[in-house]
């Protein structure tokens, strides 16, 4: 490790010389507004292109970019709703240009950037797969503490007690293991034990947008994209300095059954987050800091959590930079397995009480880019994740409890060259290790791993464009068999006009078996659950075809098909001694269709989103659906903004689950465990932006479950019952 840092340090030393050349910098400057010319344009992203400086429009619609050598620029001008534009700018030394541009109006999704589908950036229209997006002004309406809170709502998605399910990919693992990949900034960010998905250790306050591509994604980020990959990218920090303050405090209502009211205090949650980005010349700082409780609706069901994060850039020319980010969380929380009964359905059985969970989890992250020339474009990153994590959860030989330590460390390399205007080639080279000590439960195991995947992109003519893609990978972990997965992919997009475009892809998956499934030995919670170190990968093979259509510019519709064909499914199982093992038992086929209709009406004013997606889940072995699995999802988002004003209303369907694990009610695990409804709720946000009397400041109003509709979120767990927030947010 020591050698990699001193080869870092040698690469960003020697591409620095010249940093000090005594050229006199020039600055570009300007003002972009709406095609009619009466409204300015605050949040605009202006970049140059090709290099690594960009910037955004202020609430006045100016921007600056300043400290540029003498040289010719392509500035690129986006914002959602709006048609991209870019302007030539030749810069002579120490000139001072100031421009003016205008946006013209265009549909909402048509040219928004995303860089999770291919590794690079590309408008939506261009991906060959589905794509969602989520923005940060989404998070804030639906005050969300953790992005599963927003991940609910996004077609073909859906939540069952933090883990969750793209188009019927997953289920529920009980913890361990996840078939949609977590990507941070674009790096993995999953645990090394158990290979999960953490919401709380990602500080939302931190977040730009979260880009959602559905299918199989092993093909370009390896293991664990089986369903689809979610990247979380930050916010970068801009020219003008930023001041975030935002304070919230809330209550739950009282259930509607006596024999559910445990407690005679109110339940309350609370959270108050703080965060500040600057520049400093080349060298730009965002730093921030939240702390949420939350008493819980259920008993023993509480969390603590302080989450902290920064970041450091330095820009070394207009064409290289270096970053550094980080990230902490230290959370204590009640542990909530199961209810007592339906009669007592938030309380847990009595051994329960008082057990708890210790975490602390952190994440380090350096990068370096680098424009070598206008075609091509390299970037080295590396990336630490430590989880540390403790309970009181007592089990025969350890009656103390468990615990766990685990390092997450990933190391690569990434480069992009722009052949022509209508090929593009992406390739990379990637390097883990893994170390679990956790004697109490797993073992104490060492991983590694490596991989290398390339990507050619060739636009053949103007309406029809190819992706062919393939990615190795090697895997070996101690006690147990080397793996090694070759993933293709193939994607097609056809546009025969502006307004109708068509894709096509088909991709395969893997998922290498985490720690926790391999070597879990442990008899916690009434249950037995035994290691089995011949556990294989699970595959997968991904196919969909879809279109999207955009007949007027206030309506988008969005239709797709799909089929995923799944081998060697990895699931928790009774075995005849009544012990869990985890195996691979299932083949399974998941095809369904999707489609959803965005209406964007009154210049915007009024936002409204309809998405139905079904799903047949097949388990093929046993010739039954697939457990743990909604076949219907039905969204409804819609959003009214007369200025000061903002209401909008979200309404969720799924259907009910057909299968789940009997066992947990046939041997009394889980008493009334079987019970179970469709899911059918609504939540409401309101707000008023204080802008219009001179104050930085937004309040909210949140009611979630608004007409306290109970439901089983999971076995013996029910979702959260109707509760109440009020909000404080500046931004100055």
């Amino acid at each position: 490790m020591r050698n990699i840092y001193f080869i870092l340090f040698i690469i960003f030393g020697l591409n620095a010389l010249g940093v000090g050349q005594t050229q006199k910098r020039g600055e570009i400057s300007g003002v972009v507004k709406s095609v009619d010319g009466n409204q300015l344009l605050p949040g605009v992203n202006v970049v140059l292109k090709q290099t690594v400086v960009g910037t955004i429009t202020n609430q006045s619609g100016e921007f600056t970019i300043s400290r540029l050598t003498p040289g010719e620029y392509t500035v690129v001008f986006t914002l959602v709703g709006y048609k991209k534009s870019e302007v030539t700018v030749d810069l002579t030394e120490g000139e001072l240009k100031s421009i003016e541009v205008i946006l013209q109006s265009a549909p909402v999704q048509t040219e928004p950037v995303i860089v999770t589908a291919s590794r690079r950036e590309q408008s939506l229209q261009e991906a060959p797969a589905s794509v969602s997006l989520i923005h940060s002004e989404e998070l804030s309406a639906r005050n969300a503490n953790t992005i599963d809170r927003v991940l609910q709502y996004v077609p073909g998605v859906n939540i069952t007690r933090g883990q969750v399910n793209v188009r019927g990919s997953t289920g529920y693992s009980y913890g361990v293991g996840t078939r949609v990949l977590l990507l941070l900034d674009g790096m993995p960010f999953l645990s090394g034990d158990t290979e999960e998905i953490i919401w709380e250790s990602i500080p939302t306050i931190a977040i730009d947008r979260i880009e959602v591509v559905k299918g199989a994604g092993s093909a370009l980020y390896g293991s664990s994209a089986l369903g689809g990959v979610i990247n979380v990218i930050t916010k970068p920090v801009m020219e003008e300095p930023e001041t975030y303050i935002k304070a919230y405090g809330g209550t739950y209502s009282t259930p509607a059954y006596s024999t559910w009211e445990w407690s005679d205090n109110a339940r309350t949650l609370s959270g108050l987050s703080a965060s500040r980005l600057q520049k400093f010349g080349d060298l730009s700082v965002g730093v921030g800091v939240s702390r949420t409780l939350d008493d819980g609706f259920k008993r023993n069901d509480y969390w603590k959590r302080w989450n902290g994060w920064s970041r450091v850039g330095y820009t070394i020319s207009p064409y290289q930079s270096i970053s550094v980010s980080f990230n902490f969380m230290d959370q204590r929380r009640g542990n909530f397995l199961y209810w007592k009964d339906l009669d007592y359905a938030l309380e847990p059985k009595d051994d329960q009480l008082g057990q708890g969970v210790h975490s602390v989890r952190w994440n380090l992250t350096a990068g370096y880019n680098h424009f070598l020339s206008n075609e091509l474009y390299y970037t080295v990153r590396a990336s630490w994740y430590r989880s540390d994590w403790n309970d009181n959860v007592p089990s025969n030989n350890y009656p103390e409890g468990s615990s766990s330590i685990s390092d997450n460390i990933l190391l690569e390399t990434q480069m992009n060259y722009q052949m022509s205007d209508y090929h593009y080639l992406t390739g990379g080279l990637l390097g883990s290790f893994n170390r679990v000590d956790a004697m109490k439960i797993f073992g104490i195991h060492k991983a590694r791993g490596g991989a290398a995947y390339i990507q050619d992109e060739i636009k053949w003519f103007s309406s029809l464009s190819t992706t062919v893609g393939v990615r190795l990978d090697l895997q070996k972990m101690e006690d147990a068999a080397t793996i090694n997965r070759l993933n293709p992919k193939l994607g097609i997009v056809y546009t025969p006009f502006t307004a109708l475009t068509f894709r096509a892809s088909a991709g395969s998956g893997f998922r290498a078996p985490s720690v926790a499934e391999t070597f879990t030995n442990t008899d916690a919670g009434g249950l037995t659950i035994l290691p089995n170190p011949n556990l294989k990968p699970e595959r997968s093979w991904s196919y969909e075809i879809g279109g999207t259509y955009i007949p007027l510019q206030e309506i988008e519709i969005n239709v797709s098909g799909f089929v995923n064909d799944f081998q060697d499914l990895i699931e928790p199982t009774f075995g005849l001694d009544g012990n869990v093992h985890f195996q691979n038992i299932t083949s399974a086929q998941i095809s369904g269709v999707e489609g959803s209709i965005g209406f964007f009406l009154f210049d915007r004013g009024w936002n409204s989103r309809i998405s139905y997606t079904y799903i047949y889940p097949e388990d093929l072995t046993k010739h039954d659906v697939l457990k743990y699995r909604p076949r219907k999802l039905f969204y409804i988002s819609t959003e009214i903004a007369p200025e000061p004003f903002r209401l909008g209303i979200d309404y969720r369907y799924l259907s009910r689950v057909e299968r789940i694990d009997q066992e947990f009610v046939y041997l009394g695990i889980v008493p009334d465990g079987d019970q179970r409804v469709p899911i059918s709720v609504v939540d409401l946000h309101a707000s008023l932006n204080w802008q219009f009397a001179g104050l930085p400041l937004i309040t909210r109003m949140n009611i979630n479950n608004l007409f306290q509709y109970y439901y089983v979120d999971m076995i013996g767990n029910m979702g959260p019952i109707r509760n109440y927030v009020f909000t404080l947010e500046s931004k100055f």
